[in-house]
């Protein structure tokens, strides 16, 4: 076969996704939304990292954040839904000549979030990890029109305790009153602290502006603390005025680089523990069960010039699953899904 294009490649990982019936059950129809609303974002010159997102309870639906990888000057979106983008991605390809960009963990990163459970398209939400290149976040806030978000989130990164630091925000210009989103990893130390002492939680994001809230949202977020294999991630959402708004999450991520570790983390390891928890809250139900079968990992001969020969490989693999808060009530649980495809190095 020759190399898919970035159209076909999207496609064949979403085919992939929904297979054997899982399409409705988990995504509730909406793969075919991704399918046509998101190939004008697949520039560069590289695949983007990908990251399918769908609810384990209530009813079912995806949405679809992307990451850019290198882009050049001339790149542009081709969409209604990325209106006014021209300047972010200037600004991004600027960064990543400045080599900010790595891989390593360490690197700024730069994409959209896009709607695609919403009958009709609304604009792609905006998203960048500055991690502590602070220096970054004014000059992207305001090639994004919108120079008053840097304040919010360089206060609210005041506010925050050592180890709760921000790295990154998203914003939504196509939302009428939507709030930004901000969030970071809380480090290994916190982590396990906060797994310990609920009420340690609590204090910290009262510390940082977050509304007193009773029962057992702060004891649940420990919980998932102590079940969570590796890092922890926390998000809120800051207000036009500074507040914060009503809601918390945080994400548990797990290590599955191939589909015989996803495949063991959700069906004895941790993943099955977390998972087997938001059912017994009532935030999972038995879809839980079949989105361990969407883990993938295949590469296939293609001709990248006549007689040259490599391999492409597909992947899917769960990343992260997230809980959420309102007003100290949980929402449904989240699965996030990692989606990438390239050609593999000689």
């Amino acid at each position: 076969m020759l190399v898919p294009t970035y159209a076909e490649t999207l496609e064949m990982l979403c085919i992939q996704a929904g297979g054997n019936d899982r399409a409705e059950e988990l995504f509730g129809g909406c793969l075919q939304n991704v399918m046509r609303r998101v190939p004008p974002f697949l520039i560069g010159s590289s695949f983007p990292e990908m990251y399918l997102e769908f609810p384990l309870a209530g009813d079912p639906f995806c949405d679809l954040t992307l990451l850019l990888g290198e882009l050049s000057t001339e790149c542009r979106i081709d969409s209604p839904i990325a209106a006014d983008t021209d300047s972010l991605l200037g600004f991004y390809s600027k960064v990543q000549a400045n080599g900010l960009c790595t891989k390593d963990g360490s690197g700024v990163s730069f994409g959209f979030e896009i709607d695609c459970s919403s009958p009709d398209p609304v604009a792609a939400g905006a998203y960048f990890q500055p991690r502590k290149r602070h220096e970054l976040v004014r000059p992207f806030c305001e090639a994004a029109g919108n120079a008053a978000a840097a304040d919010l989130y360089l206060a609210q990164n005041a506010r925050m305790s050592p180890g709760w630091e921000l790295s990154y925000l998203g914003m939504f210009q196509g939302r009428e009153g939507s709030p930004l989103r901000v969030g970071g990893y809380v480090d290994a130390i916190e982590k396990d602290r906060c797994a310990d002492d609920p009420a340690r939680i609590s204090r910290i994001l009262q510390n940082a502006g977050f509304p007193a809230i009773h029962g057992e949202a702060f004891a649940q977020a420990a919980r998932v603390m102590h079940l969570a294999p590796s890092k922890i991630d926390f998000q809120v959402d800051v207000l036009p005025d500074g507040r914060l708004g009503d809601a918390f999450a945080i994400e548990v991520f797990f290590d599955c680089g191939s589909s015989a570790s996803a495949r063991e983390s959700f069906t004895e390891g941790a993943g099955a523990q977390v998972v087997s928890q938001c059912r017994e809250w009532g935030i999972a139900d038995e879809r839980a069960e079949r989105m361990v079968d969407m883990a993938f990992m295949r590469a296939l001969p293609v001709e990248i010039v006549e007689g040259v020969r490599a391999f492409f490989y597909f992947k899917t693999m769960p990343c992260w699953l997230k809980l959420r808060w309102v007003n100290g009530i949980l929402q449904p649980a989240k699965m996030y899904y990692f989606m990438l495809a390239g050609p593999i190095p000689a």
